[in-house]
């Protein structure tokens, strides 16, 4: 069921309606423009769905239709098709009869599930596209999934602005769909930190009765691409008293693959799974360890062209936390170039072991890689920085729309970020 705390409420005009096919929470960018938007006195609703143990995070009065429940795919087999069809429809209808009532301005659609729902209509709102994937064929596709993929790239030529979080993606996608702008490029960083928060891992690995002289940890959804058998393969050689900190959502089968990689390195007694936890409190927990790990490997284009997409890169450097990443297009320009972490084969076990050893023995290294990656997140790499040219554009569109009335919208501004 469509959840609504007030008809009333509901039916009130939006400046800005975010629609998005899953959970918001998963997603702290959505997160970060919906709570920046709203901060900045826009009137903020948002359609998505609910997720077990997900606290929710949006502030300052944002309005929220949750549709239906989020599959989770590192826990449940895939729904019937009956029910994925059931809760489309539900999704369509919620979409439909929001954006009638609540007449908003602009809407910012997420991805191609979210796409799909937003078509493009200049005569009643802008459109706006954020794409954080690079969406392309996937094997043994569906005819559903395909169709709406097509979709959405056809869609796109037509919309009034599109995202992207990385400039390769950008690049590729305006190739592809042909669009005569470029896409504009919001690097998934965090919100600006000014102080780094105090970290509860140390008591947290007390309870659990673990000891260690340092951690190294990886905060985020722990999948199959993100080089985390390998990074275990490579605990021979971490000093012997390392832990390995795993903060996020896993599957079974990646516990006992990681466990495994583990017990080749003979170190499986040092890797700790904390599971997954509120945004806020997985950073606060990272803020406690002494390297973190971003090993994107290039499974897809997406992965391959990641360097500004990937959340945890950037809240390592807002935690002051030296890092162990991939060496993908554009990712050493973000982090060795300013100093806050080395690059890395994220396929090698041993480049990956030797780069942790020199970070874990070397204090003054870590040290000065903190202090880097901290200013330039303070600098440039925090939200409010990335998505200041979009939001400028957005308030245009809401507030210039009163003065001008709403047959006359505003046009795009022309200062282009550099991507």
């Amino acid at each position: 069921m469509v959840i609504r705390t007030d008809l009333a409420q509901a039916r009130a005009r939006l400046d800005v309606l975010l629609v998005t096919r899953a959970c918001a929470e998963h997603y702290p960018p959505t997160i970060n423009q919906a709570n920046l938007l709203a901060e900045n006195g826009l009137r903020v609703g948002i359609i998505d769905l609910t997720a077990d143990g997900t606290v929710d995070a949006l502030d300052h009065g944002i309005r929220r239709w949750r549709v239906h429940r989020m599959w989770n795919s590192k826990a449940e087999s895939p729904y019937r098709r009956r029910k994925r069809w059931t809760n489309w429809l539900r999704f369509y209808r919620t979409c439909r009869s929001t954006i009638r009532t609540t007449d908003p301005r602009v809407v910012i659609a997420y991805d191609t599930l979210g796409s799909v729902f937003v078509p493009p209509a200049s005569d009643d709102y802008r459109a706006v596209y954020h794409f954080h994937e690079l969406s392309g064929p996937e094997p043994q596709e569906g005819f559903g999934p395909r169709r709406a993929r097509v979709k959405a790239l056809h869609a796109s030529r037509r919309a009034d602005l599109i995202v992207f979080p990385d400039a390769h993606r950008a690049q590729l996608f305006q190739q592809r769909a042909d669009l005569h702008e470029p896409p504009r490029v919001v690097m998934n960083c965090p919100r600006k930190m000014d102080t780094v928060p105090a970290s509860p891992l140390r008591q947290r690995l007390a309870e659990i009765g673990r000891s260690y002289g340092s951690v190294v940890c990886y905060l985020g959804s722990i999948g199959a691409d993100q080089g985390l058998p390998e990074a275990a393969g490579s605990m021979n050689r971490w000093p012997s008293d390392s832990l390995f900190v795993l903060i996020g959502a896993a599957a079974e089968s990646m516990r006992a693959r990681i466990l495994a990689a583990a017990g080749d390195a003979g170190a499986a007694q040092r890797v700790v799974f904390l599971g997954p936890q509120s945004h806020q409190y997985a950073l606060a927990l990272a803020a406690g360890a002494d390297v973190g790990l971003s090993l994107i490997q290039p499974n897809n284009e997406s992965w391959l062209y990641s360097a500004g997409a990937i959340n945890k890169r950037f809240e390592y450097m807002a935690l002051g936390l030296p890092q162990v990443t991939n060496n993908g297009p554009g990712v050493s320009a973000i982090i060795e170039s300013n100093h806050s972490g080395l690059c890395v084969d994220s396929r090698d076990p041993d480049a990956i072991g030797m780069a942790v050893r020199q970070l874990l023995r070397d204090p003054q290294l870590r040290r000065s890689l903190s202090t880097n990656g901290r200013a330039q997140h303070l600098e440039r790499f925090n939200y409010e920085d990335q998505f200041t040219q979009v939001a400028g554009w957005i308030y245009q569109q809401c507030r210039g729309a009163e003065a001008a009335g709403r047959t006359k919208h505003s046009a795009p501004m022309n200062d282009q970020r550099d991507a």
